[in-house]
C-alpha cells in the first residue's frame, strides 16, 4: 500500500462523505423549527434563537427554556462496478441540544446554547468490495454558545456571541495485503523487505481537545410590522487541529500505532431569511422563508501522517478535497388548528459540495444533492408556558455515480464505479420549551 491510499483512506473517512449534501453539516436544532424546515431566522419560535438568530432574542421575555432531542437514521444502496450491491445503515443516532434565554435590563438579552452542529455516521459489512476505504466512520462535532443581544429599536435587535466547538472522529477500514502481483510490483520499486501480508484493520481515532475550535455567531432581526420579520445570521469559520493516534491490527502485523494530527477549518455560513405572521392576511397562517450559503470550499485538503506497513515508516503526504461552496434554501408552512395546536410543513433543496472527480470521490456515505420534507405538530398550554414539539423529516438523496480509484491500494490502476441510491434519513424531533 502506497502512503497516498492510507492517507486518502484516513481522510475520506473524516471528511470525504458529503452524505448529507451539505458535507457533514447538521442543522436540526429544535423541533418547531425543524418542522418549519428550519426558516426561522427573521423570528426564532423560542430559545432556540441562540443558535438560528441571537438578534431574535428581542421577541423573547422573562426566561426561556428548551430541550430538544433528536433521533436520525441515515440508509443507502451501494453498487459496484453494475455488479455486488452493498447496504449502508448506520443506525440510530441521538443529538440533544439545550437552549436558554434570560431578557436583562437596558433592553439586553442574554442566550446560552449546547448543540451539534456538525455529525456523519455510517456502517458497512467487513467484506464489501470497497472495505479499504471504510467500514465504520463516526464524525460528532458539538458546540458551547454563549450570545448576548441589544434592542437598538423597538423593531432591531442585533445578537453576537463566541462559538466553542469541539470534534471527536473515528474510522475503521480492512487492508488485504495478500495480492502477490502487488508484492512483487512494490519490490520491483525498492521494498525488498517481507511486506506483511494477509487482511489488516486500520483504526483512525482524534479529537480536538488540546485545541478546542472557536469562532463567532452573529445575527440580526428586523421587524418590518408586527407580522413579518426579517433576519440575517452569519456564523464565522472555526478554525483547530485533530491530534490522535492511527492503529494497525491484523493477520501478519502485530499491534502497532502512530499519532496522527491534523489542522481543519470548519466553514463559513451566511443564511437571510423572512417570517410572516397571518401570511397573505389570513389568520393563524405562517409563511417562512430562507436562504443559506455555506462555505465549504475552505474543505480544500488535509495533510496526515501515518505509519506504512509496507515500507516500514511513518508517511506524509496530502489529499485535496476540492470542495466546492454550496446553498440551501425552501421554505415553511404553518397554520394555528385552534388557540393551543399548530400544524406545520416545510422543505429545503440542499446541495451537493463534491465535485466527483476520480480520486477525490469517497465512500462513506452516499453524494447527491438532496431534498428534506418535514411536517410536525406543535401544542401550547392554555398559559403560554408550555410548549411541546414532535416534528418528523425525510432526507432524500438523488441517485449518483461516482469512480474511485484503487491504484494507491492493489497497484493495478483499477477504478470502481459506485452507484448510489435508495438513498435517505430520517429524523424524529421532540421540542419541550418553558417560559418562566
Amino acid at each position: 500500500m502506497s502512503k497516498r491510499k492510507l492517507v486518502l483512506a484516513s481522510a475520506a473517512a473524516l471528511f470525504g462523505t458529503c452524505a448529507f449534501a451539505a458535507g457533514f453539516g447538521f442543522y436540526e436544532m429544535d423541533a418547531h423549527s425543524t418542522a418549519l424546515g428550519g426558516h426561522v431566522y427573521g423570528r426564532p419560535k423560542n430559545a432556540s434563537a441562540v443558535y438560528y438568530n441571537p438578534g431574535g432574542m428581542q421577541s423573547l421575555t422573562g426566561t426561556v427554556v428548551t430541550l430538544g432531542f433528536t433521533l436520525v437514521n441515515p440508509r443507502a444502496d451501494a453498487r459496484i462496478d453494475k455488479r455486488h450491491d452493498t447496504r449502508m445503515n448506520g443506525g440510530w443516532l441521538g443529538v440533544p441540544t439545550f437552549f436558554v434565554t434570560q431578557e436583562l435590563p437596558w433592553d439586553l438579552h442574554f442566550g446560552f446554547g449546547g448543540f451539534a452542529d456538525f455529525g456523519i455516521a455510517s456502517a458497512y459489512n467487513n467484506h464489501w468490495e470497497l472495505k479499504h476505504d471504510s467500514t465504520e466512520t463516526s464524525f460528532e462535532g458539538y458546540t458551547l454558545q454563549p450570545v448576548i443581544s441589544y434592542d437598538i429599536t423597538k423593531d432591531w435587535s442585533f445578537g453576537i456571541g463566541p462559538r466553542f466547538t469541539f470534534v471527536d472522529f473515528e474510522t475503521r477500514m480492512m487492508r488485504d495485503f495478500s495480492f502477490v502481483e502487488s508484492m512483487y510490483r512494490m519490490q520491483s520499486r525498492g521494498y525488498l523487505h517481507s511486506p506483511a501480508k494477509g487482511k489488516n484493520r486500520l483504526k483512525v481515532k482524534a479529537d480536538n481537545r488540546d485545541d478546542i475550535g472557536v469562532g463567532l455567531a452573529a445575527g440580526t432581526s428586523y421587524r418590518v410590522t408586527d407580522d413579518f420579520s426579517l433576519g440575517v445570521m452569519y456564523r464565522s469559520r472555526v478554525k483547530t487541529r485533530l491530534k490522535g493516534d492511527a492503529s494497525w491490527k491484523g493477520q501478519d502485523i502485530d499491534y502497532h500505532r502512530n499519532d496522527v494530527h491534523e489542522t481543519i477549518q470548519l466553514p463559513a455560513q451566511i443564511s437571510v431569511g423572512f417570517n410572516w405572521d397571518n401570511a397573505l392576511w389570513l389568520d393563524g397562517f405562517h409563511l417562512a422563508s430562507s436562504v443559506s450559503w455555506i462555505e465549504w470550499s475552505k474543505m480544500s485538503a488535509l495533510r496526515f501522517d501515518i505509519w506504512n506497513p509496507i515500507t516500514k515508516n511513518v508517511d506524509r503526504d496530502e489529499l485535496k478535497l476540492d470542495w466546492r461552496n454550496t446553498y440551501r434554501a425552501g421554505f415553511g408552512l404553518g397554520y394555528d388548528l385552534t388557540e393551543n395546536w399548530e400544524i406545520l410543513a416545510g422543505y429545503i433543496y440542499d446541495w451537493d459540495p463534491c465535485r466527483n472527480r476520480v480520486g477525490y470521490a469517497h465512500t462513506m456515505l452516499p453524494i447527491g444533492d438532496r431534498h428534506i420534507a418535514s411536517t410536525g405538530v406543535a401544542w401550547t398550554s392554555d398559559d403560554g408556558k408550555w410548549e411541546v414539539a414532535l416534528t418528523y423529516a425525510l432526507i432524500i438523496m438523488e441517485s449518483k455515480s461516482q469512480r474511485i480509484r484503487d491504484e494507491y491500494y492493489a497497484y493495478n490502476h483499477e477504478v470502481h464505479k459506485m452507484h448510489t441510491h435508495n438513498s435517505y434519513s430520517h429524523l424524529v424531533s421532540l421540542g419541550v420549551t418553558y417560559r418562566f
